[in-house]
């Protein structure tokens, strides 16, 4: 039974080397077909200096897109609070929100190009086909009817 879980784990992790990850309109493709983006992650495990670099420019993408919008959304508040309003039109909530989206603007400009890299050093793993050995750390809190518990994943 060993020897055969054992030849299963390993036919497995050759199947995932022998994947490449194509990038065509801000979608990505394994063997032509597509593949959404939070499944992209366990495709990356197999690099974990790839899936690093993604979990970085995701993160990036986030905490950018959350900073733009609260900008552009306190922004666009106090244009209409100075519309309905008797008040002054470029109080405090302007200028933080054009704080916040001038901030966001280099938060979201090095997300591609961490993303593309991240892709191409996955599939500079898959050209050579070595498997890479690395340290991959990841931790998510779990939540079901049984309760709250946390998951960590070496």
């Amino acid at each position: 039974m060993k020897k055969i879980v054992i030849l299963l784990t390993l036919l497995i992790t050759s199947f995932v080397f022998s994947q490449q990850i194509e990038v065509r309109d801000n979608k990505f493709y394994i063997d032509d077909n597509l593949v959404y983006k939070h499944e992209i992650t366990k495709t990356l495990a197999a690099n974990p200096a790839a899936l690093n670099l993604y979990k970085k420019s995701r993160t990036k993408e986030s905490v950018g897109g959350l900073l733009l919008g609260g900008g552009i959304g306190l922004i666009v508040g106090d244009i209409v609070k100075g519309l309905v309003s008797d008040a002054d039109y470029p109080s405090g909530f302007t200028y933080v929100g054009a704080g916040l989206v001038a901030v966001s603007i280099p938060i979201l400009s090095g997300r591609t190009r961490m993303r593309n890299k991240s892709i191409e050093l996955y599939n500079e793993s898959v050209k050579g086909n070595t498997p890479t050995l690395g340290y991959n750390f990841d931790m998510k809190v779990i939540t079901n009817t049984n309760g709250i518990g946390l998951n960590i994943t070496f």
